[in-house]
């Protein structure tokens, strides 16, 4: 890949545009990146990356939010000052603040090269 650029809104959809396919919209292949558009006042399931092995990076595009860890509830603030990173074991929950939130996530596993999952790979 030599460069590309492209709107948000134009990446390739999941979920009915929950989801912005970063990685195969830029056509990119060394780490995973979605946009994730969560309504306001919303969470996500929680889930971590144990199978994986990613960390994976958050940071806010639009909104307000925070990446809420499942062991003990401590809240990463995802503003326009934060951002937020969580290891592959830790289970974790993005919550939206009242305007909802638009967050980056970049994710790969240390010292690997990257697998794409077969779900991130295609839109809808």
């Amino acid at each position: 890949m030599r460069a590309k650029g492209a709107r948000i809104d134009e990446l390739p959809a999941l979920w009915d545009g929950f989801a912005r396919l970063v990685r195969p919209g830029l056509g990119l292949s060394a780490f995973g990146a979605n946009v994730m558009n969560l309504p306001p006042d919303y969470a996500t399931k929680s889930h971590d990356e144990s199978e994986s092995g990613q960390e994976e990076l958050y940071v806010r595009l639009a909104g307000s939010g925070a990446v809420v860890l499942d062991e003990d509830g401590t809240e990463l603030p995802l503003d326009s000052d934060c951002l937020a990173a969580v290891g592959p074991g830790v289970g974790r929950t993005l919550r939206s603040g009242p305007d909802g939130l638009r967050v980056l996530i970049i994710g790969a596993a240390p010292g690997k090269a990257y697998q794409a999952p077969e779900w991130s790979s295609t839109g809808e």
